[in-house]
């Protein structure tokens, strides 16, 4: 892992997006409430922000090495699309999405009570495995009856705390002024 300098503005863009990022989902946890499809909207234009970041980091890296560039500018790329679906579907997209979530988290805690039943090791392991798959099951059939009054609720708590964590990271690495990715030294060659 090298650890390479940053042209000043892609420091400049991870500040002003951290900052966005940090602002917007402090806002959506203030207000979780009342406002689902601002909410949802918001994330949209999070994720929009997201996306260019990672297109600007793929394009600033296009120097030293080749591969993650072209990653990071397809991923960048499918976030952005992504979030444009959402801003023309809220609700419908993400009531979707939360429904699949759902059902993966159902199936996670019938895999963990199974895991706890078959298990040899201790009671309170086991017990504990079992504790948690039946509340996976619960949490998720509660999410896939009430979709959108629960479950967009809870997404949006989570997500937007994933954001924030995002955020925080954009703005160290600007403010840092280093990115850090792989390259290949030339004398590899």
């Amino acid at each position: 892992m090298q650890t390479l300098e940053s042209p000043p503005w892609l420091r400049m863009l991870q500040i002003v997006l951290g900052g966005l990022c940090i602002t917007l989902t402090l806002f959506i946890l203030a207000y979780i409430g009342p406002a689902i499809l601002t909410i949802i909207l918001i994330l949209s234009v999070i994720l929009l922000a997201v996306g260019i970041e990672r297109v600007s980091i793929g394009i600033a890296m296009r120097r030293s090495s080749r591969g993650p560039s072209l990653t990071n500018i397809v991923l960048g790329l499918a976030v952005i699309a992504f979030s444009i679906v959402l801003m023309q579907f809220p609700i419908f997209t993400s009531a979707v999405l939360v429904i699949l979530a759902a059902v993966a988290l159902l199936l996670n805690g019938i895999a963990r009570i199974i895991h706890g039943i078959s298990n040899k090791t201790s009671r309170s392991y086991r017990a504990f495995l079992i504790g948690v798959g039946v509340i996976s099951i619960a949490v998720s059939i509660l999410v896939i009856a009430h979709p959108i009054s629960f479950g967009l609720v809870l997404f949006g708590i989570f997500i937007s705390i994933a954001f924030l964590i995002a955020g925080i990271e954009m703005m160290a690495i600007g403010i840092s002024g280093r990115q850090r990715y792989l390259a290949q030294s030339t004398a590899a060659r």
